[in-house]
């Protein structure tokens, strides 16, 4: 009996001791993860400015009046040029409706900057087609309005004023303003600087400090770096 008493009492022992390390460890492990997520994230900023193409569609005008001697062939053939456009249109349609219905499914708020006439919609996750739409905001960041950093990542696009194209010319003590649905929550801009992809500490929170941090990718083309805004809630 003695001997199973002290045998427990050994692994008991050798336990407590190694429990520090292995919380450790188990933590390092936590972080690496979390390192990962926003590298994978931010790889899709890095890919540089995204080209914008004009959703409109153009269509013909059919003139279904020409004269008699228009040959019924080329009556046909027109007939299917038409139905050919009609059809695009109505993909289109289909399709914009689908993006819509999409947005408004994974709407994580809304990002209001009046300096750079910025107003678009934030959406849940810096993937690559969500980014392809709007900006995103970065998985495992904080919420709007709540403590930690609310980090949004979005393209610099070659259309002016379309995502974080503008980005630039904000500066500290420009405004930016987070909506939820609910409420409008304001940050007051305190840093910009310019970082090497690698550098994911400026995703993490301060203390019990709620702030916004905007990434993007610099310069627009053949980007080497990443351009951050870092702003602060106004209390």
């Amino acid at each position: 009996m003695r001997k199973i008493v002290s045998t427990l009492l050994i692994i008991v022992g050798m336990s407590i001791i190694a429990y520090p390390k292995a919380s450790e460890l188990y933590g390092n492990y936590q972080q690496q993860k979390l390192i990962d997520s926003w590298q994978a994230s931010l790889s899709i900023v890095d890919q540089g400015d995204v080209d914008e193409t004009d959703e409109e569609i153009d269509f013909f005008t059919f003139d279904y009046f020409q004269e008699e001697e228009l040959l019924e062939e080329e009556r046909k053939k027109q007939d299917e040029v038409k139905d050919k456009f009609l059809s695009a249109k109505e993909k289109a349609e289909k399709e914009k409706r689908a993006k819509e219905e999409y947005i408004k499914n994974n709407l994580d708020g809304i990002i209001k900057i009046d300096k750079i006439d910025l107003y678009q919609p934030i959406l849940r996750g810096a993937t690559k087609y969500n980014m392809s739409i709007t900006v995103a905001s970065m998985e495992h960041s904080g919420e709007i309005g709540s403590v930690g950093n609310y980090a949004i990542a979005g393209h610099r696009s070659r259309a002016y004023g379309r995502n974080f194209n503008r980005l630039d010319e904000v500066v500290e003590g420009d405004i930016i303003e987070l909506l939820d649905g609910e409420n409008t929550y304001q940050y007051e801009v305190f840093e910009k600087l310019y970082v090497y992809p690698e550098e994911t500490w400026v995703l993490k929170g301060e203390d019990e400090q709620r702030e916004v941090t905007l990434i993007t990718c610099h310069p627009m083309k053949n980007p080497t770096h990443r351009l951050i805004i870092k702003g602060k809630i106004i209390e």
